[in-house]
C-alpha cells in the first residue's frame, strides 16, 4: 500500500484553506500526507485572479503536507 487514501478535490481543499467547518469536521484525523491531489486542482487552485501572495503561500504549505498525483506517477 501507498499510503495514500484519499483524492481531495478543489472545493474542499479550499474549505480547509478558509477554515470551513464542514470540511474540517470531515478530514478531522486524517493525516495530510495521507492525501493526494491532482495537477487540475494544483492549477485551479492556483489560477484564481486576484490570489494574493499570501493565499498562495497558505495553497503551496498546504499542498506540500499531501501528494501532488502527476509527480507521483512519474516516479515509479
Amino acid at each position: 500500500m501507498n499510503g495514500l487514501s484519499y483524492l481531495l478535490d478543489t472545493n474542499t481543499i479550499i474549505g480547509l484553506l478558509k477554515g470551513n467547518n464542514e470540511a474540517i469536521s470531515i478530514l478531522s484525523g486524517i493525516s495530510l500526507p495521507a492525501c493526494g491531489f491532482s495537477a487540475i486542482t494544483r492549477m485551479e487552485l492556483l489560477s484564481y485572479p486576484d490570489l494574493t501572495m499570501d493565499e498562495e503561500q497558505a495553497i503551496n504549505s498546504l499542498l506540500d503536507r499531501m501528494t501532488h498525483l502527476a509527480r507521483r506517477m512519474v516516479s515509479r
